[in-house]
């Protein structure tokens, strides 16, 4: 049974060189590639038989596309030649010959003409200055778009995570795996000689292979790890059934009354006695990570105490909704404050908190309910108390207890 080994490829595909050496020193040794992509080659076990390699850029994506008739008709003057198509490596074609075959390119120049004048460095606006003036635009682009995001939208999930300036440095960095293919082409397109024998383990050649993954993962890293630790969020789950502890805020606490007792439900209202109410389940937890809020968690309770009615009759009930933000390192967690209490749908009184333990509180008062927002390094404690006539600022140990619990998190 033929036995077929993957391998990492020790070089940027652009660096035909190195590949085309590396190909032809691992069939000496009974490897012989059968098929390959940007990051690795398939290699069947066979005769130890050193082989020649050639690499051949395909003219697809940016450049003219070779139909496949003149695909075709390209394979079989190579084979006339001595030269045996092999497989595709991301933007090139393999071909392989017995050692002392010639090059089915009699010079660098004959294989210069083979390319599409706008690679031959005579025009102004060929591939490289085009790619100039994209990377241009883009950064015209991410300015324009990222005047216009918000702290609020990025927190509120209304922000797109690559308009941030990191992933377009992320981005272009990235992009020298598509900068070497457009240069390379160029070169041969200028009649430059290549496919010498190279030493394809050099270190600046594996440091250049290394960079570019390291740029990849960075991308894909700034875009889903902040969404890890909320990969299994809540979405309204009874607090019960919630096995990872909670940093919990008791409303019993907060009404600070033995005759205080938790409710299933617990009913919305604006206040106007004339109004029907809609009841609502109590005692839920959500989470709804956003890239400038990767840890958001909430619940709410609701509770009533015997025997007292509020100002409308009706039962005494109070409710309270807990919501933890850990918002990203580059927002403010006071401006958005600000920004969603400005477009909250009624108005408030606000009151900066002094002499407290944190490094930022504030206190809003609605008509129906208080609001009370605490700030700890890039981690907001938002209390929104409906209905019940407690004091919020008097429990900041509380407060200081759930803060630390969720920054362990």
């Amino acid at each position: 049974m033929t036995k077929c080994k993957r391998k990492l490829l020790p070089a940027e595909p652009y660096e035909i060189d190195a590949l085309e050496s590396w190909f032809s020193d691992l069939s000496a040794e009974g490897l012989h590639v059968q098929k390959a992509n940007a990051l690795f080659a398939t290699f069947i076990e066979g005769e130890k038989k050193r082989l020649l390699f050639r690499m051949e850029p395909k003219q697809d994506a940016i450049f003219p596309a070779l139909d496949e008739s003149q695909a075709e008709e390209r394979n079989a003057q190579h084979r006339e030649k001595g030269w045996s198509f092999v497989c595709g490596l991301n933007r090139f074609y393999v071909y392989a010959a017995e050692e002392g075959t010639a090059d089915y390119f009699a010079t660098p120049e004959e294989e210069g003409a083979y390319y599409p004048d706008n690679l031959k460095g005579n025009k102004f606006f060929n591939s490289i200055y085009a790619e100039l003036l994209v990377i241009v635009v883009l950064i015209a682009a991410y300015i324009f778009v990222l005047h216009r995001q918000t702290t609020y939208d990025w927190v509120e999930g209304f922000a797109n995570p690559f308009c941030n300036p990191l992933i377009l440095v992320f981005a272009i960095f990235a992009g020298q795996r598509n900068r070497g293919a457009i240069k390379l082409q160029s070169s041969l397109a200028a009649g430059e000689p290549h496919h010498q024998p190279t030493d394809w383990q050099a270190p600046h050649l594996r440091r250049k292979h290394r960079l570019y993954q390291v740029w990849m993962l960075g991308i894909i890293a700034f875009i889903f790890l902040p969404f890890l630790p909320n990969v299994f969020s809540f979405s309204d789950r009874p607090i019960a059934e919630v096995k990872q502890p909670l940093p919990m805020i008791s409303l019993a606490e907060l009404e600070n009354d033995p005759d205080f007792y938790a409710v299933d439900s617990y009913y919305q209202r604006d206040g106007n006695a004339k109004e029907d109410w809609w009841e609502r389940e109590a005692n839920l937890v959500n989470s709804y990570p956003t890239f400038g809020s990767p840890v958001d968690l909430a619940y709410n309770q609701a509770g009533r105490i015997s025997d007292k009615t509020d100002a409308t009759g009706r039962p005494y009930e109070s409710v309270l909704w807990v919501e933890y933000r850990r918002l990203a390192p580059f927002l403010s967690p006071k401006e958005y404050i600000k920004e969603y209490l400005g477009r909250a749908y009624e108005t408030y009184e606000t009151t900066a908190l002094e002499d407290t333990p944190f490094d930022y509180a504030l206190l809003a008062k609605g008509k129906n309910h208080t609001r009370l927002y605490l700030v700890s390094g890039q981690t907001l404690l938002e209390l929104d108390y409906y209905y019940g006539d407690a004091d919020l600022t008097k429990h900041y140990d509380l407060y200081e207890k759930a803060l630390k619990e969720m920054q362990k998190k």
